[in-house]
């Protein structure tokens, strides 16, 4: 990468490492009730569907193909700051953590988990909102879980990998089991062994959510039409993938093949409010895929996302964002199984 001036790259450079304090400076502002609801779609909206521009191929998925999930490269401490903040932007868009037909058919002392957990917010939360309920949490690194003894007393984080076999002492256990964002953790475009793990761990009756982004109907959002923002529209191609997360927004059909009854599934977009602040976690998890790549051995790669991150953070100033919906998909495991 050449750049006229070492001082224009420093200054660029440290104007991306910010991003997450600038996120977070948002929220401290106070300007968090000031949102909007965000507007829930039971179908998919045709304003979400973008028009795919050809010549804009910064694909390349294939150099982490047989490595598994690619973030949290030896940096825990960045990669749960950005799911700290991930967890927070999506409950203000959801208005919810556990979907609200859901919620109405759960006991307060309910046994629940959280299939990749990540940073655990999402059960420090559910358990304040229910307290006498049991909480468990399963991911592959816990080193980003608050330690044992800073985690409420109705909370424990263990070590599972969802790829693998479900443990015999979890099979048939949950009366709710939750899972988020495996949209890097699903090979060749088929969810149906995640799908089978998360349907053994539940109770005959219980109940099945999973959000997800859908990188289908994702677009640029602009405030001038006019505004020309070529490495946020990159951004979304490398976000789209050649659909190989498309997927997600066929989650119901998955859960209804694999034995699920009345599978259902909602749209969920960015308010104007939290357009920006989306954009910035997806510069983040960019930014951390990039670092992956690097320690993959792959460095001329991620040099190449690193800066298309430097030039679509700028573009963010001028007004362009990349805008993912995300997907809310709920099922029910049947009784008589």
């Amino acid at each position: 990468m050449r750049l006229k001036d070492n001082h224009e790259k420093g200054s660029k450079h440290r104007r991306c490492r910010n991003l997450q304090e600038n996120v977070l400076s948002f929220w401290v502002g106070g300007l968090k009730d000031q949102f909007r609801p965000a507007e829930v779609h039971t179908n998919t909206p045709h304003d979400f569907i973008p028009t795919m521009e050809e010549g804009l191929k910064t694909n390349d998925w294939s150099l982490v193909d047989g490595h598994g999930y690619i973030l949290d490269r030896d940096r825990s401490h960045a990669a749960a700051s950005r799911l700290n903040l991930q967890f927070y932007l999506w409950k203000d868009a959801l208005k919810f953590n556990i979907h609200p037909s859901i919620l109405r058919s759960l006991s307060q002392n309910a046994i629940i988990a959280d299939v990749a957990s990540g940073s655990g917010m999402w059960l420090v939360d559910v358990s304040r909102q229910l307290p006498d309920a049991h909480l468990d949490g399963f991911d592959l690194v816990l080193r980003q879980v608050p330690h044992r003894k800073w985690l409420p007393g109705n909370v424990n984080v263990r070590y599972w990998n969802i790829l693998e076999d479900v443990p015999d002492d979890l099979v048939g256990q949950y009366d709710y089991v939750h899972t988020r964002l495996l949209v890097l953790v699903v090979e060749h475009k088929n969810p149906r062994p995640i799908i089978r793990n998360l349907y053994k761990m539940l109770k005959p009756g219980g109940y099945l959510q999973w959000d997800e982004l859908d990188c289908v109907n994702m677009c640029v959002k602009k405030v001038d039409p006019a505004l020309q923002a070529p490495a946020v529209e990159q951004l979304r191609e490398w976000s789209w993938a050649d659909g190989r997360h498309d997927w997600t927004i066929q989650l119901p059909r998955f859960l209804t093949e694999e034995g699920f009854h009345d599978s259902k599934i909602d749209y969920v977009g960015d308010s104007p409010e939290l357009t920006r602040a989306f954009n910035e976690q997806h510069l983040l998890t960019a930014e951390e895929f990039a670092e992956g790549l690097v320690k993959l051995g792959k460095p001329e790669a991620a040099t190449k996302y690193f800066k298309l991150v430097e030039e679509a953070y700028e573009e963010s100033i001028a007004g362009a964002a990349l805008c993912v919906p995300r997907v809310v998909c709920v099922a029910q495991k049947p009784l008589e199984a």
